[in-house]
């Protein structure tokens, strides 16, 4: 091989394998393959399932040297899976799939799974058909070495006993999605005023009512198998692009993206609910009290757990096994707003 060449492969996974963040690790393979193989084209998807449906988002593109970054997991990003060429075999069969788009150009699409072993990300390679098998064989070692980072990368970020984020990935996360928050201008429109109607983020936190007795009451190892199977609750219950963390002990959170007040109400009400109807091994039934809030431009991160945890506390000491949104608490008089620590401070 050039010597020229592998300094280039050698250089592009030093820059890759540089991030750790799941997403710009992903739109970094893209970059380096599409430079390396002087392709036509690149798309980078994510796949989310749920019991009902597969969702598909593009996240990234690039198509002539135009590059495309798509910021959010959003409504208007979504494709329907049966506009990408052998969707449906690379899901079923999780391996590299190739097409014939016309007679001088075929499609490439590499399938990436989880440590669920589900597919959760698509990568879609246009090239001319006389290069595909001199490009077959590195496209699939170069992301293989990717995989491996990524599991790498992964084991970092979740929580062990519940597969779920973990506490050092919801602070980084959080940040985020408020860099691109702050990155957006404001709406000013009649929908924005009224927050009731607004598509926007929340987070919320969930605490297993009684967590302690059941610790006592039955011991740690039946404790932790509910800790795990209100893990698994909260996957059927909440979107593919909802972001689900443990937070620490019994506590949980979860940044609900773009919907409405009401959207955010029923979602949170049903998983709720959800854990109240399910028969612990043993334990029987439980309950958790949820607080939530709306994750506001120009916030930040203390100030928007506060107000989760004020809404959560409420919760709790009016009678467990319900959820509350911090700003209606604050308009009926229930609670009041705390002030800035930085208020207090007498500076001279």
């Amino acid at each position: 091989m050039n010597s020229d060449i592998t300094k280039k492969i050698i250089k592009s996974l030093a820059q890759v394998t540089r991030n750790s963040d799941r997403e710009h690790l992903n739109i970094g393979v893209c970059q380096a393959i599409y430079e390396l193989l002087d392709i036509d084209s690149i798309e980078l998807y994510s796949i989310f399932k749920s019991e009902e449906e597969i969702e598909c988002y593009i996240n990234y593109k690039i198509i002539d040297g135009k590059e495309t970054k798509f910021e959010s997991k959003l409504s208007n990003n979504k494709r329907e899976p049966s506009t990408i060429p052998c969707f449906d075999q690379c899901m079923s069969t999780k391996e590299i799939c190739t097409y014939q788009k016309n007679q001088d150009h075929s499609i490439i699409l590499y399938p990436v799974t989880n440590q669920f072993d589900s597919v959760d990300t698509l990568y879609q390679l246009e090239l001319p058909t006389e290069k595909i098998e001199s490009s077959k064989d590195f496209i699939e070692n170069y992301l293989e070495i990717y995989r491996n980072y990524l599991n790498l990368l992964i084991d970092s970020q979740l929580d062990t006993l519940t597969g779920l984020l973990n506490r050092k990935t919801f602070d980084r996360g959080l940040k985020k999605i408020l860099a691109e928050k702050n990155s957006q201008p404001e709406i000013e429109s009649e929908c924005r005023r009224n927050y009731s109607t607004a598509k926007t983020h929340w987070l919320a936190i969930a605490d297993i009512d009684f967590f302690k007795q059941i610790n006592d009451n039955y011991g740690h190892v039946y404790g932790d198998e509910v800790l795990l199977l209100l893990a698994n609750i909260m996957r059927k219950s909440f979107r593919g692009l909802d972001i689900l963390f443990r937070f620490g002990g019994e506590e949980f959170v979860i940044i609900l993206r773009s919907t409405d007040l009401k959207g955010a109400k029923k979602a949170f009400e049903r998983f709720r609910q959800q854990v109240n109807e399910y028969d612990f091994p043993q334990v029987g039934s439980i309950s958790i009290s949820i607080g939530f809030v709306e994750i506001m431009q120009n916030s930040i991160p203390t100030e928007i757990l506060g107000s989760a945890d004020e809404a959560l506390y409420y919760s709790k000491d009016n009678g467990r096994n319900q959820v509350n949104q911090y700003e209606e608490l604050l308009g009926s008089g229930a609670i009041e707003k705390a002030q800035k620590a930085t208020e207090d401070i007498e500076l001279f």
